[in-house]
C-alpha cells in the first residue's frame, strides 16, 4: 500500500480479506442460517415468493467493492513499478529501445488514468520518439507513432 492512500495496511489486509470471504462464500452459494421451520400453511393459503434476503445483495456488491479498490491501487502501484524497471533498464542500456516504448506506454496510461497530467503526457511523448529514433523500423514503430500523434493535441 502506498503512502497517501487513506488506508492503513492493517484495514487494507482485513478489508481484503472479508472482502474475499464474502466473495467466495457468495459464489459458493453460502446461504445465510436459515430458520426453523414453520408448520405446515393451510392448503388453501397460497406460499409466499421466496426472495433473498437484502443483505445478500449488499454484502456482494460491497465484497465486489473492496476488491475493486484492492485491485485499482496494486494497478497503481504496478504501473509506478514498471516505471521504476524501465527506468532503471534505460540507467544502464539509453538505447533500448522497447523499454523507451513501454516507459513512454507507462506514463502514457498513468496521465489517462489519472488528472490527464500534461508533464507525464510529455514524457511519454519523449519516450515514443526515443523509441522510434533508437529503432526506426522496430515492431512497435507504428504504434508509437499512432501513440505519438494522440498525444500532441493533448500538449496543445
Amino acid at each position: 500500500m502506498t503512502a497517501g492512500r487513506g488506508r492503513s495496511g492493517d484495514r487494507w489486509h482485513g478489508g481484503l480479506a472479508a472482502a474475499l470471504f464474502l466473495l467466495v462464500a457468495a459464489v459458493a452459494g453460502a446461504e445465510a442460517p436459515k430458520p426453523p421451520p414453520k408448520p405446515p400453511a393451510k392448503p388453501a393459503a397460497k406460499p409466499a415468493p421466496v426472495r433473498p434476503p437484502a443483505r445478500d445483495a449488499t454484502e456482494k456488491a460491497q465484497a465486489h467493492y473492496e476488491l475493486g479498490v484492492v485491485y485499482h491501487e496494486r494497478f497503481f502501484e504496478q504501473l509506478d513499478k514498471a516505471i521504476e524497471e524501465y527506468q532503471a533498464a534505460l540507467k544502464l542500456k539509453p538505447d533500448h529501445a522497447e523499454a523507451h516504448y513501454h516507459l513512454g506506454l507507462a506514463y502514457h496510461t498513468k496521465a489517462k488514468l489519472t488528472t490527464e497530467d500534461k508533464a507525464l503526457y510529455r514524457k511519454a511523448l519523449e519516450e515514443y520518439r526515443l523509441y522510434l529514433k533508437h529503432s526506426p523500423n522496430g515492431e512497435l514503430a507504428k504504434s508509437a507513432q499512432n501513440n505519438i500523434k494522440a498525444l500532441e493535441p493533448r500538449l496543445r
